[in-house]
């Protein structure tokens, strides 16, 4: 493929030499997400055959940021002094979409190419590094979410709803806890030895609002059934909306959800985490009176 201008090359060199701090890594350590940070870089797969074309996409957290920004992104992929190398910029909002040359030489093993992505919010540089590989034999594959289900109980009454990406989520005061769990699609047998579970919320987009993970097993029994568990770090999380324990004031408000998970592999020999499988997504809840 022929290269790209390389107008900004020099902002790239600069960029990398941020990695250390910025990279898909360091992610946050709490669940709240308050200012904007990188959660996670998704590629089409972790591996893919030469001639593929592959599409990549950004998630950023943050009370103020919006899934359907313009914001560019600047998204270097391969190095200049390696056998492949392109540099774009496109919307947040947009999938960024790259064919492999179908020349590669991959030979009888494969090629590990780096994908730098970067954004500028705020004044504020975020950037992460992510890696796929390119061989005659893929056998890595995305996680991939089909929907959140939603599990609640108002008065004595059961709920269950199901969560499109990008949808809004309605619930009332009559709500003490909420529970959400990430539905996948089953792939086959050893296409992810094990998924790991990352969910983020932001504060309230239009109040002093803010969402607590809630770990009572008893109340986790209660909506999503005995012998169940929950954590932002699982599959399924248990929100209360009335604070720590439940024993604050009604947390109105309207929050951002994501939800991030990772294959990460049991046997690591030629596995590094940044070129692991990944899939993520985000919803709205809205939380009224």
């Amino acid at each position: 493929m022929e290269k790209k201008m390389k107008k900004q090359f020099a902002i790239a060199a600069s960029l990398l030499m941020l990695l250390v701090s910025c990279s898909e890594s360091d992610l946050p350590e709490d669940y709240v997400a308050v200012s904007n940070k990188i959660l996670a870089i998704r590629i089409q797969e972790p591996e893919v055959r030469p001639g593929d074309t592959v599409s990549m996409k950004l998630l950023v957290s943050g009370k103020d940021m919006e899934q359907d920004s313009s914001i560019p992104v600047t998204w270097t992929i391969g190095s200049e002094d390696a056998d492949y190398y392109h540099q774009e910029e496109i919307p947040y909002h947009q999938e960024f979409q790259i064919e492999i040359p179908s020349d590669i030489p991959v030979g009888e093993t494969f090629v590990d190419v780096p994908v730098f992505a970067s954004i500028i919010i705020d004044n504020k540089l975020l950037s992460s590094l992510k890696r796929f590989r390119v061989t005659n034999n893929p056998v890595g594959m995305n996680p991939k979410i089909s929907e959140i289900q939603a599990d609640w109980k108002s008065g004595n009454d059961f709920h269950t709803e199901t969560i499109e990406a990008g949808e809004t989520i309605t619930i009332d005061h009559t709500v003490g806890n909420i529970a959400f769990s990430v539905n996948t699609i089953e792939l086959p047998q050893g296409a992810n030895d094990q998924l790991v579970y990352k969910w983020y919320f932001t504060t309230s987009k239009n109040s002093d609002g803010m969402l607590e993970v809630n770990d009572d097993i008893e109340k986790i029994e209660e909506i999503l059934g005995s012998g169940s568990h929950a954590a932002e770090f699982r599959q399924s999380v248990l929100i209360s909306l009335y604070g720590e324990n439940g024993e604050e004031s009604f947390q109105k408000g309207t929050y951002d959800v994501y939800v991030v998970i990772r294959d990460n592999a049991s046997e690591s020999n030629d596995r590094s985490e940044d070129r692991l499988g990944t899939d993520f997504y985000y919803f709205t809840l809205d939380v009224i009176d």
